[in-house]
């Protein structure tokens, strides 16, 4: 019997606009993308060019949401991140020059320096400074299985009797995933695993053969299935439902997980928040937030300042070490598994990830996860994807999944709170004017057509769970309630645009150039389903 591990690695992006004047104040928002695609998007391309070396039979999934796609493959965004790394370079040698009577600390300057320096090769000469092409060609190679995903990470349970609404947006995601990979994909990733009954039936008419839900969704469902989480099942329809392994979360990033360890990072001093403006003025632009630079010397050891400076090789060896335990823990739990469970052909763990999680906590945590992948097999684990464990599917046994999510308390709660409440009043009649318009002018054309597509962006643009979040957190609450009232005016103008007959083409031309998002865009997916 096939002992089956699965990583999947998924990022909520929300869309930055980027033209002259937003670049400095979307400055916060554009160093947390920079900051995700040099600490782990360009360390699990690493990865996987290492796999391929190696020849180690490893596949791993990815979500890479549209939006996502869409900055990574902006040219814009791209020469934005190579003057990012230059400045960080040159804010490095000035930091070596600060530094230099601590030889430990220098050589943490000199580590990162580094870092930056391969960053930069890598993403210029190694992949043109084309990522979402890089990944589709490890795709290709077997290394990588890439999930589609929503046009943008709506929330679906808020939706759910709107299935025109819930319908454009896995239509969007499926067109943007042929338009970037080229492909037809298995597997469909849930925004935040937000599953609402019903959903299933929208997903499977789209083509996909599987998804991923929160444990609570399989377990508390009106029949529990008889092999729980170490096996797929599958709804009445045959949608196969994988579900996701709720300890690996807290053993590594819950309050007493791995990442707690002292030997590791201290991923909250950065000199970025320490130093003054004048030792800042390379990268700290005037008026604006406080940024993160990627310049931190020290680890989570608080008792002596000399045990406190990070030493990345005892990090590493930290970091092999608790591969090895994590291993350990899933073998047990999957030969556990293997004894109840014997007639199974395999039996299955499957591991979610926030990219942020490895970008923002855990410098050390692509490491770990190569380690992890690399000594599976000394355990007699498999690393494999949900869309290689998909032979049986309509054996499987059929249930009925609970509402459930993978954020808040595990059901989305967070989302609609009495901070960001106030959103979805707008939100849902701007979907109800969309789909209404949609069917009052099914064939136009010229002005009319380009008005109505971008209404359509900008009411997608709207719907990002990611803005309801960060209000709730009071993590960039500011840029989101902008954001949101930016669309949702946006799309009132449109709609009042349309009733009027009138239109300032200057207005529209301007707009269009500003949103580079989904750039086929087709109001007509609105459209009531009959």
């Amino acid at each position: 019997m096939l002992k089956n591990l699965s990583f999947i690695i998924k990022i909520n992006q929300d869309f930055i606009r980027h033209t002259d004047d937003e670049i400095k104040k979307n400055a916060p928002l554009l160093n947390k993308l920079f900051e995700v695609i040099s600490n782990t998007y360009l360390p699990v391309l690493n990865m996987l060019e290492g796999f391929e070396k190696d020849a180690v039979q490893a596949r791993i999934g990815l979500v890479i949401t549209p939006v996502l796609c869409n900055l990574l493959s902006d040219s814009v965004i791209q020469d934005l991140y190579v003057q990012w790394i230059e400045k960080r370079i040159e804010f490095g040698q000035k930091e070596l020059i600060r530094n230099k009577d601590n030889e430990k600390i220098t050589e943490n300057i000199k580590h990162i320096v580094q870092k930056f320096e391969n960053n930069k090769k890598d993403f210029v000469e190694k992949y043109n400074q084309n990522l979402v092409t890089a990944f589709s060609e490890y795709q290709h190679l077997g290394f990588v299985e890439l999930l589609a995903t929503c046009g943008t990470d709506i929330f679906i349970p808020h939706y759910a009797d709107m299935k025109e609404i819930i319908s454009a947006q896995i239509e969007s995601g499926l067109h943007s995933y042929k338009q970037f990979f080229g492909e037809i994909p298995e597997g469909f990733w849930l925004p935040e695993l937000g599953y609402s009954n019903g959903v299933e039936k929208l997903i499977k008419a789209y083509g996909y053969t599987y998804t991923v839900l929160d444990a609570r969704s399989i377990l508390l469902a009106e029949k529990a299935p008889e092999k729980g989480l170490f096996y797929p099942a599958r709804t009445e329809n045959s949608l196969v439902l994988f579900g996701r392994d709720v300890t690996a979360y807290d053993e590594i990033f819950g309050e007493e997980g791995i990442i707690t360890s002292p030997s590791y990072k201290n991923e909250n001093k950065d000199v970025g928040f320490e130093l003054s403006r004048e030792e800042l003025s390379l990268i700290w632009e005037d008026k604006s937030a406080r940024i993160s630079t990627g310049y931190k010397y020290w680890n989570k050891y608080y008792n002596d300042e000399e045990k406190s400076i990070y030493d990345m090789e005892t990090a590493k060896k930290q970091a092999e070490a608790d591969a090895e335990y994590f291993l350990t823990k899933k073998s047990e739990k999957l030969n556990k598994a293997e004894q109840l469970l014997p007639e199974n052909d395999f039996v299955c763990l499957v591991c979610v990830f926030d990219a942020y999680d490895f970008s923002q906590n855990w410098s050390e945590g692509i490491y770990w996860l190569e380690t992890v992948i690399r000594n599976a097999k000394n355990y007699g684990i498999n690393i494999t994807s949900c869309d290689k464990m998909l032979e049986n599917q309509y054996s499987l046994e059929k249930i009925v999944p609970y509402y459930s999510a993978g954020i808040g308390t595990g059901y989305g709660e967070n989302l609609l709170s009495s901070k960001n409440c106030w959103m979805m009043r707008y939100i849902r009649k701007a979907c109800e004017r969309m789909v209404d318009l949609s069917d009052r002018f099914p064939n136009d054309t010229g002005l009319k057509t380009r008005l109505l597509n971008l209404g359509a962006k900008e009411l997608m643009m709207a719907q990002s769970l990611n803005l309801a979040k960060m209000i709730d957190s009071d993590e960039n609450p500011e840029f989101a309630e902008l954001r949101f009232k930016e669309s949702i005016d946006i799309f009132t103008a449109v709609f009042d645009s349309l009733g009027s007959n009138t239109v300032s083409t200057e207005w529209l031309t301007t707009l269009e150039a500003k949103d580079s998002l989904f750039p086929w865009m087709n109001y007509r997916i609105f459209s009531k389903k009959r």
